[in-house]
């Protein structure tokens, strides 16, 4: 069975990928076709996440194990997508950026029952990802740096509280 997926993004609305993919794939093989689209690094850590009706997130399949002993727990590596996507319409969420949460929306437009595929297709691609990871205090250059911190300390220096908020009664 070929599952076909639609792919978009909320900040970059240009963005789409469509994407076939076999049944009997695992989720990974769906991450790394998602990150070679997008023109994302391949290291950076992300994870699927099936949502209810409503959009809420239900399981997650991330990349790594978390560690967490007795609850029920998914690996992109070794979870076919036939295992955890049954209806057409099913939404996901890529998340690619942990710190800043950020994810594409993902949804099932099809099911083939009658084919199979080796490879993940990508049969539309349109519009460019946004990046994978925002600039961080780290990437910014030192002038930025400077002048943000230039910003906070042009309030001056108030010496007396009482200056700022009065004089204030016991209750």
């Amino acid at each position: 069975m070929v599952y076909t997926f639609k792919i978009t993004s909320q900040e970059s609305k240009n963005f789409l990928l469509e994407v076939k993919i076999d049944g009997q794939l695992s989720f990974f093989d769906l991450h790394s076709v998602i990150q070679l689209h997008s023109g994302f690094e391949p290291f950076q850590v992300a994870s699927f996440f099936l949502t209810d009706e409503k959009g809420f997130k239900t399981k997650e399949i991330s990349m790594m194990d978390a560690g967490f002993n007795g609850g029920a727990y998914f690996l992109m590596q070794k979870t076919k997508l036939a295992d955890l996507i049954k209806i057409k319409e099913q939404r996901l969420y890529y998340t690619f950026d942990f710190l800043d949460d950020r994810s594409f929306y993902i949804e099932l437009t099809g099911i083939d029952m009658g084919t199979t595929l080796k490879d993940p297709l990508v049969t539309i691609h349109e519009g460019d990802a946004p990046v994978q990871v925002l600039t961080d205090e780290m990437g910014k250059n030192p002038k930025e740096k400077l002048q943000e911190e230039e910003v906070f300390m042009d309030f001056g220096i108030l010496d007396d509280y009482n200056e700022l908020f009065g004089e204030m009664e016991d209750f």
